[in-house]
């Protein structure tokens, strides 16, 4: 199973394969609609040649601002076997951050779900470059602002003919969005070669001593959003190697996860510190461990609760360190975990922990970590028109992941930290860049700085220390009202503090996080003033 760059390793190929050789078999399962892995390779071929006569051409960058759907992986998989690129947008951005990753991306053409299309009406004017709008779901309006609206279905009219178009490994596939830290969020550019990398070693990882014939078997379930490189490259194109059946779903629900698991016989899946943490405070039942899986994969396994969720659940918890520029470069393996680490390179990539000057530390010694492959193509070629970005995190010819960890005498890598300007609420990145520019936006608001706060269920909260123009007096509720409809449902401030300055260094005038991170007496937490979002309203919580 050992993984290695080659000419072959193109995800339209990929598909067109295995739709040859599995035509009939079940390859996603989707509320209640089941596609073949014939009939995904049909419609992606069908939306293909219908892109194609919208104008897509080779090396273009389209966007896709959808929900979890077949369709939007029927469209990832058409950019792919064009050989343009896909710029997916988590649809819980909206306002400026949407206008500005539409507006990055240089994309022409856009696919959203109709629901969404609120969302692009209100910043249509803004949008420079786009064009074309094709729409899935109901919709009967043939523009949106300057717009031409196509809808989805169009596309599945055209021929299902494979379409001829040189692909490379080295080609990209797509450009996933990360946290900005210092500056925006960035594009970070992705090939196929590293698509098929990261599925490979998510197989390594759960699967070590398993043939071929038994992956076949595997029921993946996919709940994170498809713009995450852990639902595209761990799920989706992990399914897709192993000739596997994967259950995809809009988003994750505590109330459906485990019926689901049980209808499906689904045996693995992949969770986020928050949902871990979901799960583990439900009521305990002499069922917990009565289920299908036999593995959860998760960037962070706090270490009190790595043994008793294995017992409870009757399963393992299966370390992944990665990021979406170079993901599953650290892992544990199923055969092969210990308590508290994310485990060991597994002989793809050179890691090192290393002080400020880039020296090397000694075993237990805490510093960054620090990478780089072995294989080229296994991880980003850059950052999408930041030249500049890309060279300063690739500084002495290493990665610089921003993460603090250290190696103990046996080679076992363990996470400390962060040193990067991130909050990581729930599994999503959040930077503090962006929410401070929204809430400086706000009348009255002089300053503002954003930190994470620790948060047992989500790993960590958004807090924000503001500063207001002559001591102002703010309504809270308003304020909570801006941020809403204008930020993405997980970058909503839960905790807001007013104060009369903000600590500062000396030298740089950088905000000094470790002073205001804490939630005191003075600190207001939204929810629990009832100011509840949009999202938390639906949601009934």
């Amino acid at each position: 199973m050992r993984f290695r760059t080659s000419e072959g390793n193109v995800i339209g190929l990929k598909l067109k394969e295995r739709a040859k050789r599995n035509k009939n078999k079940p390859f996603i399962y989707f509320e209640g609609e089941t596609a073949t892995y014939g009939e995904v390779n049909e419609r992606s071929n069908r939306v293909a040649n219908g892109l194609s006569a919208l104008g897509v051409k080779k090396k273009e960058n389209v966007a896709i601002y959808m929900d979890n759907c077949l369709e939007f992986i029927y469209t990832w998989f058409a950019l792919a076997k064009l050989c343009a690129v896909e710029v997916p947008i988590n649809t819980a951005h909206k306002g400026n951050l949407l206008e500005y990753f539409i507006n990055y991306s240089d994309a022409r053409i856009i696919g959203v779900s109709a629901n969404l299309v609120p969302n692009l009406v209100a910043v249509i004017e803004k949008l420079k470059n786009l064009k074309k709008i094709i729409v899935f779901g109901a919709f009967s309006g043939k523009k949106i602002g300057r717009c031409d609206v196509i809808p989805f279905g169009d596309l599945l009219k055209k021929p299902a003919t494979e379409p001829a178009v040189d692909v490379s490994y080295k080609d990209l596939m797509a450009i996933l969005f990360t946290s900005g830290t210092t500056g925006p969020s960035k594009g970070v550019m992705l090939t196929h070669n590293q698509a098929c990398y990261v599925a490979t070693r998510i197989q390594e990882a759960l699967y070590p001593d398993k043939t071929s014939r038994d992956l076949e078997k595997e029921v993946l379930y996919v709940w994170a959003p498809l713009s995450h490189v852990s639902s595209q490259f761990s799920g989706v194109v992990n399914c897709l190697l192993m000739n596997a059946t994967m259950v995809l779903t809009r988003d994750f629900s505590a109330t459906d996860f485990w019926p689901d698991i049980e209808k499906y016989k689904c045996t693995v899946s992949g969770v986020f510190e928050a949902v871990m943490n979901i799960l583990s405070f439900a009521p305990p039942s002499s069922k917990d461990a009565n289920n299908t899986l036999r593995a959860l994969t998760t960037s962070h396994v706090p270490a009190e609760i790595h043994e008793p969720f294995e017992k409870r659940f009757g399963l393992k918890l299966i370390n992944i360190f990665g990021s979406t520029e170079a993901d599953a470069t650290v892992t544990a393996t199923y055969d092969d975990i210990k308590v508290g680490s994310f485990g060991k390179p597994r002989g793809y990539f050179e890691v090192r922990v290393v002080d400020i000057e880039d020296r090397e530390l000694a075993a237990g010694k805490v510093g960054e970590l620090v990478l780089r492959p072995r294989q080229p193509h296994i991880m980003f070629e850059g950052y999408y028109k930041m030249p500049g970005k890309t060279l300063e995190v690739f500084k002495n010819l290493w990665w610089h992941t921003g993460d603090l960890a250290y190696k103990d005498k046996d080679g076992y890598f363990f996470f400390v930290g962060r040193e990067k300007d991130m909050i990581r609420r729930g599994g999503e990145n959040i930077s503090a860049m962006e929410v401070e520019h929204v809430l400086l936006a706000y009348p009255g608001i002089r300053e503002c700085v954003a930190v994470a706060t620790p948060s047992a269920t989500f790993g960590e909260e958004v807090k924000v220390v503001i500063v207001t123009e002559g001591n102002k007096k703010i309504e809270l509720e308003d304020l909570v009202r801006f941020c809403d409809d204008r930020l993405a449902h997980f970058m909503v401030p839960r905790f807001y503090e007013f104060a009369k300055s903000i600590p500062r260094t000396d030298a740089s005038q950088r905000p000094i996080k470790s002073l205001i991170k804490d939630v005191t007496a003075d600190t207001q937490d939204r929810i629990k003033l009832g100011f509840k979002i949009k999202r938390e309203i639906e949601k009934g919580r």
